[in-house]
């Protein structure tokens, strides 16, 4: 096996699809994309890795991966099998909107092995989900025996004083008579510079710096390239161990030798990335005759991806 590869965490991007349009949403248009993954290839590939890899926990996200039941509940049932502890969703539990079908959806993802849902309740949500709805699905959740937590998404941090943020924990307190834990300001995440708050939320994003520096293992939620534990199966079947980085298709091959076979100093980029950092990246960059957009970037991912892009475009054929 890959020496660059210790996997310990599975997680699936279903679908980009949403039943809602929220402005802090990472996905923007690619939210009308029609791609989405099938139940029995995402299962398929649950049983490679797991078969493996000694996996501690596996999330499904999207997009609502709730528009796709069949899918998240043949991925939970082929974890279970499996062994997986911890199978969790990501959802913004407003899909379906009937009492009674979600009650049904719920003791089937209860029954599928969906151990805990991660629920997304904000002043971004709740512009297209009532309230009300979320209160009675995530007490048909907890009635299925699935744990429940609050996901919220803060405008620059959770103490913050924006209308946003004071919106969100309005929310959160019409919620707190369920039991769900309560919300900290530890908890959840921040919107980021990409997607829909390009367009929405400018005003609260950070200001763009010409040449940010760092590596990778500065980000949070991120890691080196070179110590992979977790890798994302995006709608598309395509594998990632990084924003934008894809190491294969599980339509073409077994996710487990794509794996076996990742070695990122066999890919320029990726080398300069881990021997220098962004500022390694940009000098490679450079040696193709590519500069850094003179606007800047929001993060040492934005220009990552950005000069990636650029170079796929230059590269021989």
């Amino acid at each position: 096996m890959s020496m660059y590869v210790k996997i310990d965490r599975l997680e699936f991007v279903v679908t980009w699809k949403c039943n809602s349009a929220c402005k802090h949403c990472l996905v923007g248009d690619k939210r009308t994309s029609k791609a989405a993954l099938s139940p029995e290839l995402a299962a398929r590939i649950v049983r490679q890795v797991a078969g493996v890899y000694p996996l501690k926990s596996m999330m499904i996200f999207g997009g609502e991966p709730l528009l796709f039941p069949d899918v998240v509940c043949a991925v939970h049932g082929a974890a279970k099998d499996c062994g997986v502890p911890r199978r969790d969703i990501i959802t913004n539990a407003g899909y379906p909107r009937s009492d009674v079908e979600f009650r049904k959806l719920a003791r089937r993802l209860s029954e599928s092995g969906v151990t805990n849902a991660s629920v997304s309740v904000d002043a971004f949500h709740q512009e297209h989900i009532p309230v009300e709805t979320i209160e009675r699905n995530v007490q048909a959740l907890l009635d299925a025996g699935i744990a429940v937590d609050w996901d919220p998404c803060w405008v620059i941090s959770a103490d913050h004083q924006n209308p946003w943020n004071k919106r969100t924990w309005e929310i959160l307190e019409a919620l707190a008579h369920l039991a769900v834990p309560a919300v900290t300001e530890s908890d959840g995440n921040v919107v980021q510079p990409a997607g829909n708050a390009l367009r929405w939320l400018r005003e609260y994003l950070p200001p763009r710096t010409p040449a940010p520096d760092g590596a990778c293992e500065d980000v949070p939620y991120a890691g080196r390239p070179d110590k992979v534990t977790s890798i994302s199966v995006e709608p598309d079947a395509s594998v990632s161990v990084c924003k934008d980085l894809t190491i294969g298709d599980a339509h073409e091959q077994n996710v487990v030798d794509i794996l076996r076979d990742y070695d990122p100093y066999r890919i320029p980029e990726m080398a300069a990335i881990l021997r220098g950092g962004v500022a390694g990246l940009r000098e490679f960059a450079g040696s193709s005759g590519i500069t850094p957009d003179p606007v800047g970037y929001y993060s040492i991912c934005d220009e990552c991806v950005d000069l990636r892009r650029k170079l796929a475009v230059t590269a021989p054929r």
